[in-house]
């Protein structure tokens, strides 16, 4: 042998528990620390590939709302596809993982494919925009997201754009589980291990991307630096794998007996315990349950929290941050005591019981953070007070799992993917049935008391299949779960529901409360008013019968775009909120089609109908359609004469993608020629930058634009393609005002003074403006 192949020969001999026995001997003072360096390459390239994971994740779910809307349903169905995706690839890689000789070069080819289908997302979202509009388009009136059309096509579309990417992603900690457990006694502490450290790489994902990433590098940006982190990742693992010895791959024989046999196995005894229990496949079912509970629990919580810190992105990255800390710090402690079977049996029962308590008691002192803390520092600590204690016990419900079930060192990689798969199945099932049938059912009280009795019964469930020497365990879960679902009574979290992040804490009687697919309803009643609010946000006032008369801003919505092109006859209102701009809609229009994108703000308009002045849905000319507005326009072929946009707080998820040029572009392809366009801005959610910004957007849709301010916090942009002469003609012809004057008087514009004063730009300030 030369020198050279001697000297590489050598070089691969740092994975100590690969080479054989003599060679180990020999080369132990100088391999052991080239193996720990080894190990913690791996390791930080697993937290680089955390963190590349989040940020396409952040980035595909604003990428998805450009096609399909950002409705609860579109939100669901891609958060769906990307979970399905994970548990895929999990799953194929556990069959396969203990054949491959090269865990490492094997994970980072996983994350080359990572990077690659990435930059594949852009590409298929616009062919995917193109077959939205093909198979679904072409209808008569907006579309209505109630029928099963909008919702298999956003799941097979975005399953089929994200399988590759996360498929993936999915594999790789089997990958790295294979390389890593080179014992028994290693299968609990490594799992774990590795699992917190991609969840610490997520944290920092989460955290980088909503107040980094994002507003500094826009979309592409932000998934060109999860592109490069992966390649990145490829290129040490690739390097590092240069240095290992191949391990011996099983046969197929070998690989099916590491299997157990779930149907005939018979009872086997915990390493280190003495205790035997029924077959481990039991775990699996469980964490398929614990799996969908958890994501019960991100829903609740995520939903309660936006009442105190808001729907912004920075919130929400703030909230999923607190989350996923705490599922990092509780897998790594997990991770010292799941050094058997026995033990992590042990574990699981007390994480399911310390799920559910300290849920409890989060619920109901909630109420007491609100008055203390405030501003983005104090925001992150109520998200981190609410959501590590709990988070920490589910962190650590999975390297507890793993231990369970895997038989051995062969069978470690295995049972990582299995137990992945069936909880990330789990999660997906809780993300579609929390959101869209148990909480909107039970309401936040009900769902609360819901999960923690999950846990509880899990928590027995697992007990009571322990043979021997258990029985006070067993005994502990079971009275546990009796306190919880005979004793435990949540009530309404009033307190909550009536803060909001942007007004002071709502006064009134509270009329009516619903948990809706998208936003929590709420209507307050004061001093002859019925104020509604979604996600504890104020959209509209509206008056009681025998209340004196006002002037409301909101009324001149509808009736501003008149004011401009008399003859209109066709309008969209986009946003029903308290119906107040569907009430001034003037007499001469013929037809108001509404997209409204939560159900529940229509039923609390409905159930309060005959306590108002005007009841804005029995005007016979009124429809509502149930539906994102990008998607219930983006279907149909009805144009019309004034469209009107009146998305409350552009800050928030679901209404910041309606002050967009997509958006502005796509309303102006649904607009009769001379046709106006109307957007309402409260001058209380903007800076000079975001003004100018707004102004520059509108100006490069539509030639001809100006603003209005009626009140001192209102501004309304109208932009057109045919002159805006509203003031010239007004004066010259006296229409609208002639053909209805009680209307336009009662909505304060008697003559056009009034609209000349309200005049705030035209098309020449705007441009020096922005």
């Amino acid at each position: 042998m030369s020198r050279k192949r001697r000297k590489r020969a050598r070089a691969k001999s740092v994975a100590p528990d690969a080479a054989p026995a003599s060679r180990r001997r020999a080369d132990a003072p100088a391999a052991q620390p080239s193996a720990f360096a080894t190990l913690v390459g791996v390791s930080a390239c697993f937290v680089l590939s955390g963190f590349a994971a989040l940020l396409y994740q952040t980035a595909w779910m604003r990428q998805f709302s450009v096609v399909f809307g950002t409705s609860e349903l579109a939100v669901a169905t891609v958060l769906s596809a990307y979970m399905a995706g994970l548990a895929l690839g999990a799953g194929i890689a556990g069959r396969y993982v203990n054949r491959i000789t090269r865990p490492v070069l094997v994970y980072g080819i996983l994350e080359a494919g990572v990077a690659l289908s990435a930059l594949a997302v852009p590409l298929l979202l616009a062919l995917a925009n193109l077959l939205y509009g093909g198979i679904l388009g072409g209808q008569s009136e907006p579309a209505d997201a109630s029928g099963l059309g909008q919702s298999m096509f956003y799941l097979v579309v975005a399953f089929i754009v994200l399988a590759i990417p996360t498929g993936c992603m999915g594999a790789t900690l089997p990958m790295l589980t294979r390389y890593v457990v080179r014992s028994e006694d290693q299968i609990g502490p490594r799992v774990g291990w590795l699992y917190a450290l991609n969840t610490v790489g997520a944290v920092g994902g989460t955290v980088t991307a909503g107040f980094l990433l994002l507003p500094v590098l826009g979309l592409s940006g932000t998934v060109w630096v999860g592109v490069f982190i992966n390649f990145l990742v490829f290129l040490i693992a690739a390097w590092i794998a240069r240095t290992l010895v191949p391990l011996q791959a099983a046969s197929d024989t070998t690989a099916r007996a590491a299997e157990p046999d779930t149907a005939t196995a018979p009872a086997r005894t915990f390493a280190g315990s003495g205790r035997r229990i029924l077959g481990s496949f039991w775990i699996l079912p469980l964490m398929l349950i614990s799996g969908a509970n958890t994501f019960t629990y991100e829903v609740l919580w995520t939903r309660l929290l936006g009442h105190i810190l808001g729907g912004s992105i920075v919130a929400f990255s703030t909230m999923l941050a607190a989350f996923l800390s705490g599922i990092a710090i509780g897998s790594a402690l997990a991770a010292r005591y799941a050094r058997n079977a026995g033990t992590a049996l042990t574990g699981f029962v007390v994480t399911q019981l310390g799920i559910a308590i300290t849920s409890i008691v989060i619920y109901e002192s909630l109420h007491l953070l609100i008055p203390e803390l405030a501003g983005l520092r104090g925001n992150a600590w109520i998200a981190m007070i609410v959501l590590l204690p709990s988070t920490l016990f589910i962190g650590a419900t999975f390297p507890f799992a793993v231990r369970i079930l895997a038989t051995g060192q062969a069978d470690a990689a295995p049972a990582s993917a299995r137990v992945y798969s069936w909880n990330t199945f789990g999660a997906i099932v809780g993300a579609a049935v929390a959101g869209f049938v148990l909480i909107p059912l039970l309401k936040y009280e009900g769902a609360i008391q819901m999960a923690v009795t999950v846990n509880a019964a899990l928590a027995v469930a697992a007990s009571l299949l322990i043979l021997r020497r258990r029985y006070r365990t067993a005994v502990a879960a079971g009275v546990s779960l009796i306190a919880v679902a005979l004793i435990y009574r949540p009530e309404l979290p009033e307190e909550i529901l009536r803060t909001s992040p942007m007004t002071d804490y709502g006064q009134g009687e509270i009329r009516y409360y619903e948990v809706g697919r998208s936003a929590t309803v709420l209507v307050l009643e004061e001093d002859g008013y019925l104020n509604l609010r979604t996600n504890g946000l104020p959209e509209a006032s509206t008056n009681l019968r025998g209340a004196p008369p006002y002037q409301h801003n909101q009324h001149l919505l509808s009736t501003v775009p008149v004011l401009a092109r008399p003859d209109t006859r066709d309008m969209l209102i986009i946003g029903f909120g308290g119906g107040v701009a569907v009430e001034g809609v003037p007499p001469s229009v013929e037809t108001v089609d509404v997209v409204e994108l939560e159900p529940k703000v229509i039923d609390a308009n409905r159930i309060l109908s005959e306590e108002r002045q005007i009841d804005p849905l029995q005007d016979r000319r009124v429809q509502v359609f149930i539906n994102d507005a990008r998607s219930a326009m983006r279907l149909t072929t009805k144009r019309y004469d004034a469209i009107v946009s009146q998305p409350s707080h552009p800050w928030t998820a679901g209404a910041s993608h309606l002050y967009t040029h997509e958006f502005m572009q796509l309303a102006k392809d649904r607009l009769n020629p001379g046709g106006v366009f109307l957007q309402w801005m409260n001058t209380q959610f903007v800076t000079e930058s975001l003004l100018r910004s707004l102004c520059a957007t509108i100006l490069d849709v539509y030639e001809y634009v100006r603003v209005y301010q009626w009140t001192t916090e209102v501004l309304f942009f109208m932009g057109s393609d045919e002159p805006l002469n509203v003031e010239i003609d007004l004066s010259t012809t006296g229409r609208p005002l002639i053909d209805d004057p009680i209307h336009y008087l009662e909505k304060g514009v008697g003559s056009v003074e009034d609209v000349l004063t309200a005049l705030m730009m035209d098309e020449a300030n705007i441009q020096r403006f922005a």
